[in-house]
C-alpha cells in the first residue's frame, strides 16, 4: 500500500517526481543497476519524505485503539468510563489542523528536519503507536526508500489510463485497480541537473574543496566559546579549535561566561553549549541571562554547536536553541546553521559534520585566495634529535589536566557473594588540591590487562611491539604521546576498547577488509548493532593484520575520563577522597561473554599504594546542598555518594552548635544485609540527629519512589515549608519513578489539580531551583 500511494502521487506530481530522481541520479550516476550501501539510502531524504507524505495521506493500517484504564475525561471534554474503548482513525488524525490549512495536498516539504521538529510528535501514526506499534518501521520505511528510490532511477513512470484515485479498503488500505506503465530511462535522462529554482532536501550545495582557499587571511581569528559541566563542550571546541588553527585561524578558547558584556565583531564566534535540566551549564548562565537582556548584536558573526540527549526530550537543546535564536533576534549573522548533537545517536558524525561545514565556511567569508600548500623545508641536518623529560605518563595527564593521587584504601561495601558489587576507594589529594562536598573526581581508567590481550589478538598485533607514534596534524583530541611505547602500554592507557563503532568506524573497517563478503556484511550492519569495535573484528576475522598502524589509530577512540561523584565532606577529612564505585558488570549485550565497564571495572581493581591520574571537578553550583531550609535528598545505589558528604556536613554543623532545618534521606538498595552503604556511619548520624533515614529495599518490592508515595503527607509538609530536593544516581528508571511520585503527591494532596497541573508544579519547582538532578542513564 505504501509504495502504491508514493508511486500514484509521484506520477500525478511531475515535479515531485524530477526530484526524486535527481537525488537518485547524483547519488548513482548512470548506473541502471545500482548495488546500494545502508549509507547511500540515509541520504535519500527527498525520497523518504515523498513516502513520509504518502503514508500522512494514506496509512496503510488505518486505525488503532486504546481503553481507558479508568475513568476519565478525554481532552478534558468526552467522558470515558473504565474499559471504553477509544478508536483512532489514522487517515484524520493526519488531517489535523496542525497539518495545514490544505491537508488533501501532496506536500512532501512537510517532512523536512525543520517541519518535524516544528510539529508534536503524536500527529503523525501510520505505524500504530505505543509499545505496540509496527517493529518493522525503520526496516519497512529503509527497504521502501531504496527501492522507491532505484525503480524512478530506472524507469520513467507512465500513468497511462489517467487514474482517478479509489481507495481501497481490506485489512490495509490500498490504490484499487492502479497500474504504471514502465519504461528504462537512458544516460541523457539522467545527466540533467537539479530543476531551476529547486533542490531536494538534504542535498545542500557543497563547494568543491578543490576552488576553495587553502587558507585564510593572515590575522584572521577566530572565538570558540563553551558551555560545559563535565568537558564534553569543552573538548569538542578544543577540536573545531584544532580545524581552525589548520586552515591559518588564530584562535582563542574561553567559557560564554567570560564573555558576559559583549561578543567580538572583528573574528566569528563559534558557541559549542549544552543545557542541564533545560538550564544552561555553570560556565554560561551569565551569558545567557545577559543574552536575553541585551538589544543589538548586528555586526556579530556566529554559529552554535548544541550537544545534548534525546532521552531528556522535554529539555533536548533548549539552551544552545535559544542561544541561536537570540543572537539571530539581535541581529547577528549566522556563519552556518545550528547542528543538534545527539549523545544518544551517531554523536561524533554530527559533531564531524558541522566541523565539515564550519570549515567551508570560514575559507569560503575569510579565505586567503593567494594562499596556496606551503611545500616543507629540506632538512638541513642529518639528525632530528628530540629530548624527551618528564614521565610517560606525564603527556596524557596534562592533555586531560589530571594529576597523580595515590590510593590509600580499597575494600568491598557490599556482602560477600553479592552480585551487585559496589566498592570503597579513598585517594589522597596532592598538595595544594581542594574540595567541596558533591564535586566529583575525575579518573582516567586503565583497560584490563585480559581485553588488552583480547584486543591485540583481534587486531593481529603484537603487543610487545615499540611504536614511536607522531602525529602528521597535532589536535587536541588526538592521543597524548610523545615518546616510544609498546603497543600493550598503547592499548590500555590511550585507546577505549569497549566502545561500540561509530559509522565513520563502521564505514572505514568495511574499506580495509581484504575479503568480499565480510566487507558486504559490515558495510550493511545496522546502526544499532550491539557488538564493540573488538567483537566486530573478532567477527570477521579477514580484517585480523588488514589494519596498519596508522589506520588503526584513525578508527581508535582515545581513552575519555569518567566522572564520579565524591562521597566524603572536607569537614571530616580536606587531604583525602571517598568514591563509590558500582562495578557495572552483566552479560554482553552482543552475547559474547561478560561485559565490565572500562571506569568501574578499572577502581575495582585498583589496591592501596597504585597510583591514578585524576583531578577534582566542581559540581554544578545548583546542587550543593543548602542546609539552611529544609532537606530531602533521594538516591540508589551509589548515586548515594554526594549525601553521605551532606550527612558529614550536617554532623559537623551540629557539633559546632548550628541548628539546622529537617533533613530526609531516601535512598535505594537491595536489602539491609546486603548493600546498605555506609550504615553504621549513616545510623550514627542520624541517632546524633543530622538525618531521618529512609531505606527502599528492592528485594522486599519497595523503591525509594514507593516510600515518598507512602510519606507524602510529610514530604508535602516539608515542601510546603521551602524544602529543597535533591535527586542523584540512575536517570533511565529511578529518577522518572521519583518525578512521577511527586506529581502524585500534588495532585492528590490539591483540591482540583490534574495531571497538568501537577507536572506545572513540578515545573516550577525544577525552574526555582528546588528540584535538582545529578543523574545519568544506566548501562
Amino acid at each position: 500500500g505504501a509504495m502504491s500511494f508514493a508511486l500514484y502521487y509521484l506520477a500525478k506530481h511531475p515535479t515531485a517526481l524530477q526530484l526524486v530522481q535527481r537525488e537518485a541520479d547524483a547519488l548513482w550516476g548512470d548506473k541502471a543497476d545500482p548495488e546500494p550501501t545502508y549509507d547511500e539510502i540515509g541520504r535519500l531524504t527527498y525520497t523518504r519524505q515523498v513516502l513520509n507524505e504518502a503514508l500522512r495521506l494514506w496509512p496503510t493500517a488505518a486505525a488503532f485503539s486504546r481503553h481507558a484504564l479508568q475513568d476519565t475525561l478525554l481532552g478534558g471534554r468526552i467522558p470515558l468510563r473504565a474499559g471504553q474503548a477509544v478508536t483512532v482513525l489514522t487517515p484524520m488524525l493526519h488531517r489535523q489542523p496542525v497539518w495545514g490549512d490544505n491537508p488533501e495536498l501532496f506536500d512532501p516539504s512537510r517532512f523536512t528536519a525543520e517541519a518535524e521538529a516544528a510539529r508534536p510528535v503524536p500527529a503523525f501514526k501510520p505505524f500504530g503507536t505505543g509499545e505496540r506499534a509496527c517493529i518493522g518501521r525503520q526496516f519497512a520505511l529503509h527497504e521502501a526508500t531504496m527501492l522507491l528510490a532505484m525503480l524512478v532511477h530506472r524507469y520513467r513512470l507512465h500513468d497511462h489510463a489517467d487514474y482517478a484515485l479509489h481507495v481501497k479498503e481490506t485489512l490495509t488500505l490500498k490504490p484499487e485497480g492502479f497500474t504504471l506503465t514502465l519504461t528504462p530511462r537512458t544516460s541523457a535522462d539522467r545527466e540533467h541537473g537539479v530543476l531551476p529554482g529547486t533542490r531536494p532536501a538534504g542535498t545542500p550545495h557543497s563547494p568543491d574543496p578543490n576552488t576553495l582557499p587553502a587558507r585564510v587571511r593572515p590575522g584572521t581569528g577566530a572565538l570558540l566559546l563553551h558551555g560545559s559541566n563535565y568537558g564534553t563542550c569543552r573538548e569538542f571546541v578544543a577540536q573545531l579549535a584544532d580545524e581552525a588553527a589548520e586552515i591559518g585561524c588564530e584562535t582563542e578558547i574561553a567559557p560564554l561566561d567570560a564573555y558576559v558584556g559583549g561578543l567580538p565583531t572583528d573574528r566569528p564566534v563559534v558557541i559549542t553549549a549544552a543545557s542541564y535540566n533545560g538550564r544552561p551549564t555553570d560556565d554560561a548562565t551569565a551569558f545567557v541571562a545577559w543574552l536575553e537582556d541585551t538589544h543589538d548584536l548586528t555586526d556579530v558573526t556566529y554559529a552554535v554547536l548544541g550537544v545534548g540527549d534525546r532521552n531528556w526530550a522535554a529539555t533536548y537543546q533548549h539552551v544552545p536553541t535559544r542561544i541561536d535564536d537570540r543572537l539571530a533576534e539581535l541581529g547577528a549573522t549566522r556563519l552556518v546553521d545550528r547542528a543538534a548533537a545527539d549523545a544518544s545517536g551517531d554523536l561524533t558524525g554530527a559533531v564531524r559534520d558541522f566541523t565539515a561545514r564550519l570549515r567551508t565556511a570560514l575559507l569560503e567569508r575569510y579565505g586567503d585566495p593567494d594562499a596556496t600548500a606551503a611545500a616543507g623545508d629540506e632538512p638541513t641536518t642529518a639528525y632530528e634529535v628530540r629530548i624527551l623529560t618528564g614521565g610517560p605518563l606525564d603527556a596524557l595527564a596534562e592533555r586531560h589536566g589530571l594529576l597523580p593521587m595515590t590510593v590509600t584504601e580499597a575494600y568491598d561495601l557490599t556482602a560477600p557473594g553479592h552480585p551487585r558489587r559496589k566498592r570503597f576507594v579513598r585517594v589522597a589529594l596532592p598538595d595544594g588540591t581542594a574540595y567541596r562536598t558533591a564535586d566529583h573526581l575525575t579518573v582516567l581508567p586503565v583497560n584490563a590487562p585480559a581485553l588488552v590481550d583480547r584486543a591485540a589478538t583481534a587486531l593481529g598485533v603484537d603487543p610487545d611491539s615499540v611504536l614511536d607514534i607522531r602525529a602528521t596534524r597535532p589536535r587536541r583530541d588526538g592521543l597524548a604521546i610523545d615518546r616510544p611505547l609498546t603497543a600493550r602500554q598503547l592499548l590500555a592507557r590511550h585507546v577505549e576498547l569497549q566502545d561500540r563503532p561509530t559509522h565513520a568506524q563502521l564505514a572505514a573497517l568495511a574499506a580495509a577488509n581484504p575479503c568480499p563478503p565480510e566487507r558486504a556484511v559490515l558495510a550493511a550492519l545496522p546502526a544499532d548493532d550491539p557488538r564493540t569495535l573488538v567483537e566486530l573484528i573478532e567477527d570477521h576475522p579477514a580484517l585480523r593484520g588488514a589494519l596498519d598502524w596508522p589506520q588503526l589509530l584513525e578508527i581508535l577512540t582515545p581513552l575519555r575520563p569518567r566522572h564520579y561523584s565524591i562521597s566524603s565532606s572536607p569537614a571530616v577529612d580536606a587531604d583525602h577522597v571517598d568514591l563509590m564505585v558500582s562495578l557495572l558488570e552483566a552479560p554482553a549485550r552482543s552475547g559474547k561473554g561478560v561485559y565490565r565497564g572500562t571506569g568501574s571495572g578499572h577502581l575495582a581493581t585498583v589496591a592501596p599504594g597504585e597510583t591514578i591520574l585524576a583531578r577534582v571537578q566542581p559540581c554544578r553550583e545548583a546542587f550543593r546542598v543548602d542546609h539552611s531550609a529544609p532537606v530531602i535528598m533521594i538516591a540508589a545505589g551509589t548515586g548515594l555518594a554526594p549525601f553521605r558528604g551532606a550527612v558529614a556536613d550536617r554532623r559537623a554543623a551540629l557539633a559546632a552548635g548550628t541548628e539546622l532545618a529537617p533533613a530526609l534521606c531516601y535512598f535505594g538498595c537491595d536489602a539491609p544485609d546486603a548493600d546498605f552503604l555506609h550504615a553504621e556511619e549513616l545510623r550514627s548520624a542520624e541517632a546524633a540527629g543530622a538525618v531521618s533515614l529512609r531505606p527502599a529495599f528492592s528485594t522486599a518490592g519497595t523503591f525509594v519512589q514507593h516510600r515518598i508515595a507512602a510519606e507524602a503527607d510529610e514530604v508535602r509538609q516539608l515542601l510546603d515549608a521551602g524544602a529543597r530536593v535533591y535527586v542523584c544516581g540512575d536517570g533511565s528508571k529511578m529518577a522518572p519513578g521519583v518525578r512521577d511520585a511527586f506529581r502524585t503527591l500534588y495532585r492528590d494532596r490539591t483540591p482540583g489539580a490534574d495531571h497538568t497541573a501537577a507536572e506545572e508544579w513540578l515545573d516550577a519547582l525544577i525552574a526555582d531551583g528546588r528540584y535538582i538532578e545529578d543523574v545519568y542513564a544506566a548501562g
